[in-house]
């Protein structure tokens, strides 16, 4: 890579840094399909994870200068599968899976302290860390395990 392009990249994965440093940003909780999880970290370098991602198997969207809380809300429960988990890392990369993975750890909130790209005032993880997101039960979305048991009596043969 020529010299002018490596401290460019250099400089675009500092800026985020810097700024988030400097910034002060609170947990975005406005809607009634997820609420606030907490702050967790990323498992790609936990010893033992085998490189695998705190909210893997699932689906991720990265909107430079564009990620929102609420767009990522979005994408992981509008879609034809309707995630779980939602989280945000590194200001701009949305994640969404069925399961977090058991070796994540939760942080202090003031740990995911990057602000979203596309809104600076809410928190989109960190480095290595995600604000994570999960769905509500009160939320009505489907949730194939115990209510299709109920509803398949499944419940009821096992109770007797």
């Amino acid at each position: 890579m020529n010299q002018p392009m490596t401290f460019l990249l250099h400089m675009l994965l500092f800026i985020p840094l810097v700024y988030a440093a400097n910034a002060t940003v609170s947990v975005w909780d406005d809607s009634d399909k997820y609420k606030y999880f907490g702050c967790y970290n990323e498992t790609t370098q936990v010893p033992g994870s085998a490189d695998t991602r705190a909210l893997g198997g699932g689906i991720q969207e990265s909107l430079p200068g564009a990620m929102t809380v609420p767009t990522c809300l979005a994408f992981c429960g509008n879609g034809a599968t309707e995630y779980r988990y939602a989280g945000l890392e590194w200001s701009r990369e949305c994640w969404c899976a069925q399961t977090l993975s058991g070796i994540a750890e939760k942080l202090d909130d003031t740990a995911c302290n990057y602000p979203c790209e596309g809104g600076n005032t809410t928190a989109c993880g960190g480095s290595l860390k995600l604000t994570i997101y999960r769905v509500s039960l009160a939320s009505g979305l489907s949730t194939p395990g115990l209510f299709s048991l109920v509803t398949t009596g499944l419940v009821m043969m096992m109770l007797w």
